[in-house]
């Protein structure tokens, strides 16, 4: 894993480049190299992972073609054999040579004969073009700019910095920020900043003679495939066995040491239990909490000594969480609102303290799988609401628009949130509307400018509705960038097993029957599961990764709530503020969910216009 930057501009300069690479050094503290000619740079720092020698060094070239690449391939090998049959030599063993050349032999089509993660720039010399491609699933990200015949782009947003205008870098986009607010974290091809876009996963750009064009080269629709039903399901079983070994083992390969982030869950049990049947021991990783209600480390430490890993644990405490917040904006340089960034860094650094390089991060299999609990509840819910009728909804929402009159404070919310939900079309749109932490109305009160997310067209089974929402928009924005932050911040590579794609292809098509049975959320994967490790290991309450914040937000963090909250930067309406900040403050019921995230917005914000 690397860290990628460049631009396409004659009135930058190659010190320009040298300064959006340097900013992203913790990506790649192993090597560094620049390519600069007549206005196109491409900059690169490397993470040696794959080939750990000088041959490995980037930017690589290979005839009129210039390459800078974030990720891996992991199937490289297979790659590499058909292109030697196509009279291809290589002079190294990094999976860099094989992508290059694979470019050259088959051009944009070469991405879907990879199995990997990444993020990906080449230049053609000989065309004038330059291509981005990311991976299928958004493991790796990759920033763009493109205005007036230039182009940007990058690993990280932090790199901007040293592109963009004083005007470009001060202007916010509102519809990303009204999404942060919503949800915590900013989906789609949005980025905080107006400038800048994401590239979307299963994309690639093109840009030449000044233009940009992006196409997708990977979809996935989460269409179930009712004729598996008429299959047996060990059929099932053994095929999704076969997919997951092959998964998990590819994500193996490396030249360095390997560990796993276990926690007590399906997901990271079934990684850490399929490796260790294939390569004997492993490193493991755990984060626990002294508040009872949020500790799985006494589970996964019973699983851990199970299977035989040398594991290591870290009980964290609210002092650790206050301590990082200092750092928290160096990390994620976009504003980031899931609480369980802070336990992810944290597991990340005994990773990093313990040698090894590269960790293995179980997430996907919620999405995948019918792993929330939430999925179950939220259906029973849906159903209940069309129960009502459309003059069963009319006359519920004027009692609702009356008793939020009446109510005071936080449960006004509580009710506008429901009056938001009875006005909803369609499910996803309930879906969108119910996971939301604040009714429109708080939102627009505090924040003026604030906008609904725009929907996703999605079809079929409301199950699998909502696991294609959150794979495609939560998966890809909240989690893969919490885990890529907060790895590269340590200098280790996060790999996503659940992430592969003949992985996700065989979810997608899964009837919901084997996603929820009985009531059991994820019964497939935890029959799968069975055949690794005792009931008695995996049968347990789901907890998640997060942390106990709203604790953390009444007991500890009042200083700097207050210190941070108190300035508005013009963009929040001071009074709204002041009385969440009073009420705060007094001890009265607020919502810890919005008021974490505008702490979490306008702690970036100032780092950000602090360094800019």
């Amino acid at each position: 894993m690397c860290g990628i930057a460049g631009f396409i501009d004659k009135a930058k300069t190659v010190q320009d480049l040298e300064k959006m690479t340097a900013c992203i050094r913790r990506r790649g503290p192993d090597d560094s190299g620049v390519f600069f000619e007549n206005g196109v740079a491409l900059g690169h720092r490397r993470l040696s992972i794959i080939d750990l020698s000088a041959a490995g060094h980037q930017p690589m070239h290979f005839e009129s073609l210039v390459i800078i690449f974030n990720g891996e391939i992991y199937n490289y090998r297979e790659v590499q054999k058909e292109l030697i049959k196509e009279g291809y030599s290589f002079t190294s063993s990094s999976d860099t040579e094989v992508v290059i050349k694979a470019f050259h032999r088959w051009g944009s089509d070469c991405v879907n004969r990879f199995i990997g993660m990444f993020a990906i720039a080449i230049y053609n010399k000989r065309e004038k073009a330059l291509f981005l491609f990311r991976d299928r699933a958004g493991v790796k990200p990759l920033y763009y700019y493109a205005k007036e015949g230039r182009l940007a782009f990058g690993s990280e947003l932090k790199s901007f910095k040293y592109y963009l205008t004083k005007e470009e870098q001060k202007e916010i986009d509102t519809d990303a920020l009204s999404e942060f607010l919503s949800i915590g974290y900013i989906s789609r091809n949005l980025s905080i900043l107006k400038a800048v876009k994401k590239l979307p996963p299963g994309h690639y750009l093109k840009f030449q003679n000044g233009e940009a064009t992006i196409k997708q080269y990977w979809s996935v629709s989460f269409q179930e495939n009712r004729q598996w039903l008429q299959r047996k399901e060990d059929d099932l079983l053994d095929e999704l066995d076969e997919l997951v070994q092959s998964a998990f083992r590819y994500r193996m390969v490396a030249d360095v040491p390997v560990g796993v982030f276990l926690s007590a869950g399906v997901d990271s049990s079934l990684v850490t239990a399929v490796l260790t049947k294939h390569y004997g021991q492993l490193r493991t990783f755990t984060i626990g909490f002294k508040e009872k209600g949020f500790d799985e480390s006494g589970d996964a430490k019973k699983i851990a000594e199970h299977l035989g890993s040398i594991h290591t644990e870290k009980v964290l405490t609210q002092q650790d969480a206050y301590d990082i917040l200092d750092r928290f904006y160096d990390i994620y340089d976009e504003p980031h609102g899931d609480n369980s960034c802070v336990p992810t860094t944290f597991v990340s650094g005994l990773a990093k303290q313990a040698g090894v390089k590269v960790v293995l991060s179980a997430d996907a299999g919620d999405e995948l799988f019918g792993g929330y609990e939430r999925y179950t509840q939220y259906i029973e819910r849906w159903g209940q609401l069309q129960k009502l009728g459309s003059v069963g909804k009319a006359t519920a929402n004027q009692v609702v628009r009356l008793a939020s009159k009446i109510s005071p404070g936080r449960y006004a919310d509580k009710l506008g949130r429901f009056s938001d939900v009875l006005s909803k079309e369609g499910f996803i749109n309930f879906y969108q509307t119910i996971i939301r932490q604040s009714s429109a109305e708080e939102l627009k009160a505090v924040f003026p400018s604030f906008k609904e997310m725009s929907s996703m067209k999605l079809e079929g089974n409301i199950l699998n509705q909502m696991c294609e929402w959150d794979f495609k928009r939560y998966m890809v924005d909240d989690i893969l960038s919490k885990v890529d932050r907060a790895t590269m911040y340590h200098s280790i590579e996060g790999r996503e097993p659940f992430l592969d794609h003949r992985l996700v292809e065989f979810a997608a098509q899964l009837p919901v029957e084997y996603k929820i049975k009985n009531g059991q959320t994820k019964y497939l994967l935890k029959k799968l599961l069975g055949r690794y490790l005792p009931h008695e290991l995996y049968n347990l309450p789901k907890r998640g990764f997060g942390a106990p914040l709203q604790l953390w937000i009444k007991q500890h963090y009042h200083d700097q709530f207050n210190e941070v909250l108190g300035n508005t930067n013009g963009i929040f309406d001071k009074k709204e503020m002041t009385q969440l900040l009073q009420d705060y403050n007094q001890g009265k019921e607020v919502n810890y969910i919005l008021l974490w995230y505008l702490f979490s917005f306008q702690l970036w914000y100032q780092k950000w216009t602090r360094e800019n």
